[in-house]
């Protein structure tokens, strides 16, 4: 009996013995980890402890500036954040003077990292050649009655269709008779509205060195008189509409606007806002199909 708790003794001591190993070993370790961190600099305001690499103070917007609007200092303030979590193009806060004066190609919200492709200088981008997008080319048309251009209604960035209505002869091969011959079909599909007469769309593009080529955050078109004597007017008696087309496009409306009003017109057809779906059916008519109990 004395044996067995003798035994039952020893036991208890050695496990003692090892819970006491494991806390300092335990307590070893914190001091290793703290020793670690203290060397790598954690807790000061140039390192993040979670990660984030250190820290980069850059510019940041106190409130939302919308596309267009001019940069003033009031809508900038420093903000600093982990390396890891910048903005490819993010300003830094030293940097923020640069800022002033220029415009924003698209909206930059509250709190938001001011970032170069979304900031320009804005500078002659007043005339035409500012409007017109990649690939395309402005084309004007002539405006004889302002039904053509739905009453003269359609505003700069506007989407339209343009149909072109032709009567043309047609001479049986057979008979030699000749015939009128009117088709109306859809020339281009979802066309931005440039300008009417002297009106144009005011779009922001990014013209800064650092800028991407791609124009990066350019704003969506918005309606700016350009003309003295109209501001407010509407276009019932506007002579033109320009148009963004396609070079190709752009030739084969040109054919029609120059034939006389009676063999060949157009019209412009007027989109939902918003709507980029194509056209679905049939984008030619003639007589035949109006009245289709004529048919031979």
């Amino acid at each position: 009996m004395a044996r067995s708790i003798a035994a039952a003794t020893s036991g208890s001591s050695r496990n003692r013995g090892v819970l006491m190993l494991a806390a300092v070993f335990g307590i070893l370790s914190a001091l290793l980890m703290f020793a670690f961190l203290s060397s790598k600099g954690g807790g000061s305001e140039k390192e993040s402890v979670l990660g984030g690499g250190p820290a980069e103070s850059v510019v940041v917007a106190t409130r939302d500036v919308s596309a267009g609007e001019k940069i003033t200092s009031d809508m900038l303030e420093p903000r600093s954040f982990p390396a890891s979590t910048l903005l490819a193009g993010a300003i830094l806060s030293k940097d923020s003077e640069s800022l002033i004066g220029k415009v924003a190609t698209s909206p930059i919200f509250q709190g938001e990292q001011v970032i170069t492709p979304k900031v320009t200088t804005y500078e002659g981008q007043n005339s035409i050649s500012w409007k017109v997008p990649d690939g395309m080319r402005a084309l004007s048309l002539q405006v004889p009655h302002e039904a053509w251009i739905a009453a003269g209604l359609p505003q700069p960035g506007d989407r339209v269709d343009i149909l072109a209505i032709t009567t043309l002869t047609r001479t049986d091969p057979l008979t030699g008779q000749e015939r009128p011959d009117v088709v109306a079909g859809y020339m281009a599909e979802d066309v931005e509205v440039l300008a009417v007469s002297q009106t144009l769309v005011k779009k922001v593009v990014n013209v800064d060195a650092k800028a991407k080529a791609d124009g990066t955050g350019a704003a969506p078109p918005a309606a700016v008189s350009v003309s003295s004597d109209d501001k407010g007017a509407t276009y019932e008696k506007a002579i033109s509409i320009t148009v963004a087309l396609p070079p190709d496009l752009a030739a084969k409306v040109a054919l029609v606007d120059a034939m006389d009003d009676g063999d060949g017109q157009y019209r412009i057809l007027p989109r939902q806002k918003g709507d980029a779906k194509p056209l679905s059916g049939s984008i030619t008519w003639s007589y035949d199909d109006i009245f289709p109990a004529k048919k031979k």
